[in-house]
């Protein structure tokens, strides 16, 4: 991020990238895994003219470390949290503290002694979103009983299910 300080349009096509899971081709193109992605589109969706995102493209594959990175991000894929309720499937949102270790541990571990089975688990980097949280998604809907034991770990702010 800091190779970006001095170019703050840019800065926020690469926040995008990251969070999207977005990288840069060789070709000067942008692609989610092998789908080519407009960048016309891209830049509406943060705002800015499509000669940002084609700058910001030029300034990663001119980088030799920038280029390493952003030619070999891969898209994690789909996060079930949105359609979890057709899917029969449980919601938990958790907030915390991203300095304190073990909360993901301590948090399946807790899961597992209550025979819950985890489908996915998802963290947000906290250098990307000011408030970094976790999705946990479950087989099965939960019960809302173990929200105050979830909020008794270390370093965990607040528990949302749904």
């Amino acid at each position: 991020m800091s190779k970006f300080d001095k170019y703050p349009s840019q800065k926020k096509v690469v926040i995008k990238m990251l969070q999207l899971g977005l990288k840069v081709g060789e070709d000067k193109k942008i692609y989610c895994n092998d789908v080519e992605i407009n960048i016309s589109s891209l830049a509406k969706s943060i705002e800015t003219d499509r000669r940002v995102v084609t700058s910001t493209m030029n300034t990663i594959l001119e980088d030799e470390e920038l280029k390493n990175i952003f030619t070999n991000i891969k898209s994690a894929g789909t996060v079930l949290s949105n359609i979890s309720q057709e899917l029969g499937l449980g919601v938990i949102e958790i907030e915390g503290d991203a300095q304190k270790t073990g909360i993901l541990n301590q948090v399946t571990k807790f899961l597992a002694e209550e025979n819950i089975s985890i489908r996915q688990a998802y963290a947000s980097d906290p250098d990307l979103y000011s408030i970094p949280y976790m999705t946990i998604i479950t087989d099965n809907t939960l019960d809302g009983k173990i929200i105050p034991l979830l909020l008794k770990i270390d370093g965990v702010t607040k528990v949302s299910m749904y």
